[in-house]
């Protein structure tokens, strides 16, 4: 199961703190964007990081095989 998750990058401009939030369909997307989101901002008062959320992005689910001799009736 994987779980939406968003880019949050907190930076400061002339006293202001900015908060800007991306959202990842699952931890591993967030974590391979993080370093390239963050290059520009590195040398500024500024953070970012990955945080979870509860909300599911996919279920992997395999159907189950019918017994043999199994049929549907009307």
């Amino acid at each position: 199961m994987s779980f939406y998750t968003f880019l949050i990058l907190t930076y400061v401009v002339g006293g202001v703190e900015i908060e800007k939030k991306t959202l990842y369909r699952n931890a591993y997307e967030c974590g391979n964007a993080l370093p390239s989101v963050y290059k520009p901002y590195e040398n500024m008062d500024s953070m970012a990081q990955c945080i979870e959320t509860n909300k599911t992005s996919s279920i992997y689910l395999t159907p189950k095989l019918r017994p043999i001799g199994l049929f549907l009736s009307d």
